[in-house]
């Protein structure tokens, strides 16, 4: 490449050099022949572009002869340009099989993820408090941050199938994601962990995962209900109602949240043991299988009376949606490129999710209302703040929102699903997903057919992973830049080099079959039986540049050779005649 960057400069050179002199033969040979004065003139002009059109334009005569020696010189420029144009960059790109990818099954995907779930564990001070300061911190994250394909560290965020399903989900084509600018779109605000991911310069890595995520659907309207209302306490299920304790207020843990979350659908051990097993001719029998579990939802807040408070109640339904996805990653960051319905998991009961096990639901529908902490008499929790659309829930700019009465049911229902799933998934590893994740090839890994505990002892003696993944294969496209043939310009350069060597070519035989002197074109070419010069005689049969060697410290001028008559002699003299030899002058004629 550094060669061709001089071509521009060396080839014109060696063009003028080549096509000047084979010229200068040229006209030498038919000199001696016999020719137009004016097509000698031509051959002896043409040693640059400019010379040869100039020529013409001072002969005030243009010929096609004339116009050939012209697009002879213009091959000159165009050849160097072609010398430096006839390599040029381009993306050559090479596809292989990559490490595999290890990512966090979630929904009905993995037994041993749902059985080490934090919130199966019961009440951990500390993984509890990691799920909640992660939950805090996507709900602080700015709006940007929100929208974007991935969350505060990076994390793939799944899009809604809903975003990419005009028509119908039941295809298994792949449907492309389009620019999602709303957090709306996206099924969660936290993403999904994944190892093995490569952001890596000109190195683009794909692969597909599975993903399942709670969908909620909120059919009935909202009603308001008074807590004094003795049909209250018959609202609430199998969470709130036989603790007989305050739904909001926790005297023993002295918390306090602004809503409350309960289920009336009965948890039995049908429902608990087939979320992941795939549907047959018995369960799809199953009548206490074939309904969605209920979610109640109730949010306080102050009534007209300001010892009581009224309670907003909204009944919904979850069920959970099994997607694939494909995702990308390049030096810049991953997301996930299209979506399809899963087929791997398309027979799983959708009517059937973790909440199924009564310690889940438990400590799911206790610990998500007060994941923002405690809040004070009247105030609103950030996670409602959010629902309403609040760009920062933990700000007090909060004029202007609506109730959550006002909320449609299907804007509540994406907005809480979104956020349900954001804590759920939290849940199932807190500790994946802020910190670098182990290579796929680390030995860590290899525990991951065991079942994690919070048990310390247990993680000192067995390394135990970040959480027990599924394993997904990856193409790896390495695109490098690579030099390649620019073959218009290769064939200017063929072209011009061609025509030189062959002009050159024929200026070297021309040369050996000329028998005057090379004296057409030089300086010393007036001291040829000139009378005006005081020169030793003979030397007639010598070239022009012979000559001027012999010659060279000869002083000459171009002067007057009748100073005295009214009408001067223009000549080539040598100075010694300045006797008779004058300066030329603007106010006399010459001939």
């Amino acid at each position: 490449m550094l060669t061709c960057s001089k071509g521009p400069s060396i080839y014109p050179i060696m063009f003028a050099a080549v096509a000047g002199k084979s010229l200068k033969t040229v006209a030498r040979y038919y000199a001696e022949r016999g020719m137009k004065l004016g097509v000698l003139e031509l051959l002896l002009a043409s040693q640059t572009v400019w010379g040869t059109f100039e020529s013409q334009v001072l002969l005030r005569r243009f010929t096609l002869f004339g116009a050939h020696l012209f697009l002879l010189w213009c091959l000159s420029p165009l050849g160097g340009q072609a010398s430096l144009r006839i390599l040029e960059t381009a993306m050559a790109s090479q596809t292989a099989v990559g490490d595999p990818v290890l990512y966090l099954p979630t929904g009905g995907m993995s037994y041993h993820a749902i059985a080490n779930d934090i919130l199966m564990t019961g009440d951990a001070a500390t993984p509890l408090a990691a799920i909640n300061s992660l939950y805090s911190a996507n709900l602080l994250a700015p709006a940007s941050v929100k929208t974007s394909a991935v969350d505060t560290w990076g994390n793939i965020k799944v899009p809604r199938l809903s975003t990419v399903s005009a028509k119908s989900e039941s295809t298994g084509h792949w449907k492309t994601v389009p620019e999602l600018t709303s957090a709306d779109n996206y099924t969660s605000l936290s993403g999904l962990p994944l190892a093995g991911l490569a952001r890596k310069s000109q190195i683009f890595q794909e692969f597909t995962f599975e993903y399942a995520y709670m969908d909620l659907d909120c059919p009935e309207p909202a009603y308001n209900m008074s807590q004094r209302d003795p049909r209250f306490v018959q609202q609430l299920g199998l969470i709130w109602s036989p603790n007989n304790k305050s739904v909001f207020i926790n005297e023993d843990k002295h918390t306090k949240t602004s809503f409350f979350l309960d289920t009336h659908t009965p948890m039995t051990e049908g429902r608990m043991s087939n979320i992941f097993l795939d549907q047959n001719q018995t369960t799809l029998t199953d009548t206490s299988l074939q309904f969605p579990r209920n979610l109640l939802f109730g949010s306080q807040y102050s009534g007209s009376d300001s010892r009581a408070y009224s309670v907003l109640m909204r009944n919904c339904t979850v069920k959970l949606k099994y997607v694939e996805v494909k995702a990308g990653c390049t030096e810049d960051g991953c997301r996930a490129t299209a979506l399809r319905p899963s087929t791997k998991y398309s027979d799983r009961n959708p009517n059937l999710t973790p909440l199924e096990y009564l310690v889940m639901s438990y400590h799911f529908m206790q610990d998500f209302p007060l994941a923002t902490g405690s809040i004070h008499m009247g105030d609103t929790s950030p996670t409602e703040f959010y629902i309403k659309g609040a760009s920062m829930p933990f700000g007090t700019a909060t004029a202007g929102l609506p109730d959550m009465e006002d909320i449609s049911n299907d804007l509540f229902a994406t907005r809480m699903g979104s956020l349900m799933n954001t804590y759920f998934q939290l849940s199932l590893a807190p500790l994946a997903y802020t910190d670098d994740l182990p290579a796929p090839n680390d030995s860590i890994w290899k525990s991951s057919n065991l079942s994690i505990t919070t048990s310390t002892e247990l993680y000192d003696e067995l390394r135990a992973p970040p959480y027990l993944p599924l394993y997904s294969n990856t193409t790896i496209t390495a695109t490098t830049e690579v030099y390649k043939c620019n073959y218009l310009w290769f064939a200017f350069l063929l072209v011009s080099s061609c025509i030189l060597l062959l002009l050159g070519s024929a200026g070297t035989a021309l040369s050996h079959l000329c028998h005057a002197p090379d004296m057409m074109g030089y300086v010393s070419s007036f001291t040829y039986n000139n009378p005006y010069m005081s020169v030793p005689s003979g030397g007639e049969s010598l070239g022009a540049m012979e000559r001027a060697r012999l010659l060279r410290d000869v002083k000459v001028k171009i002067g007057d050779a009748r100073v005295n008559d009214e009408v001067g002699h223009v000549v080539f003299a040598t100075l010694n005649r300045a006797d008779s030899i004058g300066d030329l002058s603007l106010k006399k004629h010459y001939r």
